[in-house]
């Protein structure tokens, strides 16, 4: 039963290296495999954190941000909303 309904799920970079098509399919399997579960998820794209509820940034081996996805997207100081807005997803690395 615990490897067919886990309750945490770890994705790490599940969608990098993919055409658009394959991404779009892994991303509906991903949204299929979430519901329900609490996930933690390691991305560099932008789009991939979207369906996050809460987001950590890590920068030089340390949290530099963290907090719920929409209220740092908000604060026009957060390093988070810096980056939705400037569209440098690598610099989530």
């Amino acid at each position: 039963m615990f490897l067919r309904d886990p309750g945490l799920v770890i994705l790490d970079e599940a969608s990098s290296r993919l055409d658009s098509a394959t991404e779009q399919r892994v991303e509906r399997a991903i949204d299929r495999l979430l519901s329900g579960r609490t996930a933690v998820v390691v991305a560099h794209r932008l789009t991939t954190v979207q369906r996050a509820d809460e987001i950590m940034i890590v920068e030089a081996g340390g949290i530099c941000e963290r907090g719920e996805r929409q209220a740092l997207a908000a604060d026009p100081g957060s390093r988070f909303s810096s980056l939705l807005r400037t569209g440098l997803e690598e610099a989530l690395a």
